[in-house]
């Protein structure tokens, strides 16, 4: 399964939209007047993405987005975020229809409008959230130049069998769908079946229906704003576009992850009181689709997977490593002690040692007596020094037994 989302800001002013139109009715309370701003992308037929007024008699044409002048002036939300999808090869499940320009090959569109009621302390030169004009409210912050701002993407589909290595065109969800009927990948009931699961992920990580779920919660821009009831925010940065893109295509991402694993084990919430979310699944009658919900494994972060083998294996190799450091070389050591050549250049390498050498010199000075006891650290035994003593050396190679005895 591949996914390719690809996105850019739409510069709508003046090219997609109306002139700001007075006395129309204003659909919030009903209550009065206002003046609106019509986005003619495509006359919308499925739902309605022109919550602020009602464009009957209003436009030509069904737009597909609009503001208004009392949203600008009584809505106290940072950001309101609204989306509409035309999917390639079905328009009747399409929310708009685009108009040319807009009009992609092989590609569902999904447009976003974002209405910014944000006032930033700084100006912000992302072209999606451009803001260079002054608030009203204090000369220090700024507030968005557009009054609405619309991102564009393109979202296709493709799908693969291994087996033969034949794939779809990269395509629309709905030509994903043509292709597995027509059974283009000639794929076995098995598989045909798994892509139907794929497919049916696949349509829910639609970009459109993140905006419909989480609505102004998909954007990254907010966690710049300083509170959750202030529209003050701190400037964004010039690439934030590029950022709002890859998040809405990492969550869809998240969300076709999720759907694989919920087809075998749904989640379970409460609807209404006296209504479970599992209630309302219908089962699947394919054989196939039904052999699926029990061979489908999913990592579980509840649990924590630790291999037997491996954990016994470390502990007995190590525990070999362990007992050859302290009998193997242990004994390689005593074996050697009784080597004559390596017992003088022992001798050797300790007499010309810096604390020997420094003992020698203060002996020199008839400062003693010393306690060779320890043949590598020799110190000052304790009591007075007597004039007169002699004290023996460190004996030349091959000669006495290694210690230093005291003279008389």
């Amino acid at each position: 399964m591949r996914r390719v989302t690809t996105c850019a800001p739409i510069l709508a002013e003046g090219k997609y939209t109306t002139p700001w139109i007075e006395n129309v009715p204003e659909r919030y309370t009903g209550q009065a007047n206002t003046s609106a701003k019509f986005y003619e992308f495509g006359a919308a037929r499925k739902g309605n993405y022109c919550d602020a007024t009602d464009p009957q008699n209003v436009t030509a044409t069904v737009p597909t987005f609009c503001t208004t002048k009392y949203e600008r002036e009584n809505f106290r939300a940072t950001y309101t975020v609204r989306s509409a999808t035309a999917y390639h090869n079905n328009v009747n499940l399409s929310g708009f229809d685009p108009i040319p320009d807009f009009q992609v090959a092989d590609s569902d569109v999904t447009l976003v409008s974002i209405f910014s009621q944000a006032e930033y302390n700084g100006n912000v030169t992302d072209p999606l959230f451009l803001a260079t004009n002054v608030s009203t409210s204090s000369s220090e912050l700024y507030t968005s130049t557009n009054d609405l701002n619309i991102l564009g993407c393109t979202e296709q589909y493709q799908l693969c069998n291994l087996g033969n290595q034949h794939c779809t065109p990269l395509t629309g969800l709905y030509g994903i769908q043509q292709a597995m009927t027509q059974n283009d990948l000639s794929l076995s009931p098995r598989q045909l079946a798994t892509s139907n699961i794929i497919w049916k992920a696949a349509w829910a990580m639609g970009l459109q229906w993140a905006v419909e779920v989480l609505g102004a919660n998909v954007l990254l821009a907010r966690d710049w704003v300083f509170t959750v009831d202030s529209v003050t925010s701190a400037p964004l940065p010039a690439n934030q576009w590029h950022l709002e893109a890859q998040n809405l295509h990492n969550f869809s991402l998240a969300v076709f992850q999720r759907r694989i694993g919920e087809y075998a084990q749904p989640e379970n919430f409460q609807i209404r009181p006296d209504t479970n979310s599992l209630d309302q699944i219908v089962p699947p009658t394919d054989a196939d689709m039904r052999a699926l919900c029990a061979l489908q494994k999913v990592r579980s972060a509840a649990h924590s997977s630790v291999s037997v083998l491996g954990l016994c294996i470390i502990l007995v190799v190590g525990a070999l490593l362990v007992l050859l450091d302290w009998v193997f070389v242990q004994q390689m050591f005593w074996l050697a002690s009784f080597s004559r050549g390596r017992h003088a250049r022992k001798m050797d390498w300790t007499s010309s040692g810096a604390l020997q050498l420094h003992r020698l010199a203060l002996e020199a000075r008839g400062v003693g007596p010393w306690d060779a006891a320890e043949f590598e650290f020799p110190t000052l035994r304790e009591g007075r020094e007597r004039k007169g003593a002699v004290y023996t050396t460190v004996p030349s190679l091959g000669e006495g037994d290694g210690k230093m005895g005291r003279g008389e």
